[in-house]
Parts: structure tokens; C-alpha cells; sequence
């Protein structure tokens, strides 16, 4: 694993921790199974990591850390619905 991976890792999961990405994800109108399928895990393990019961792991982990950085940029560059 390289090292930004390692910090997306870290990221990711301070996001599900702390309720960022769940908050992005209602922020954006999306549901569960649409980030899981972005995400490619099933919808309740989106869940889990957004109730703290789980932390993103992985290449799941990865993908789940592009998906809110791009809700991120979408709201940084005014296209949020």
C-alpha cells in the first residue's frame, strides 16, 4: 500500500466516524444503495460504516473515500442541488 493510501485510509474513516460522510451522502441526496453500489459493497455495509460499527477497509475503503471527495468537490464548486 502506498502512502496516500494509507492517509485516504485514515480519512475515510474519520469520515464515517465523525458522521461526514454519512452527512455528504444525505447532503447529496443519495441513498444507501447508491453509494454502495458506487462502492461496490453491499448497502449494509455502507450502513456500518456510517453508524461506527465498522471501519471502510480495503480497496472498498478506497473507492468509498473517492466517492465523498467528489461530493466534497461538488460542493465546493457550487453544482449541490
Amino acid at each position: 500500500m502506498i502512502r496516500t493510501d494509507i492517509l485516504q485510509l485514515a480519512w475515510v474513516r474519520d469520515a464515517a466516524l465523525s458522521g461526514t460522510a454519512r452527512q455528504a451522502r444525505t447532503e447529496a441526496h443519495l441513498t444507501l444503495s447508491e453509494i454502495a453500489e458506487l462502492c461496490e459493497v453491499d448497502p449494509s455495509t455502507v450502513w456500518r460504516w456510517e453508524q461506527g460499527m465498522r471501519a471502510p477497509r480495503g480497496e472498498a475503503a478506497l473507492r468509498y473515500a473517492r466517492v465523498l471527495q467528489a461530493l466534497a468537490c461538488r460542493d465546493v464548486l457550487g453544482t449541490a442541488a
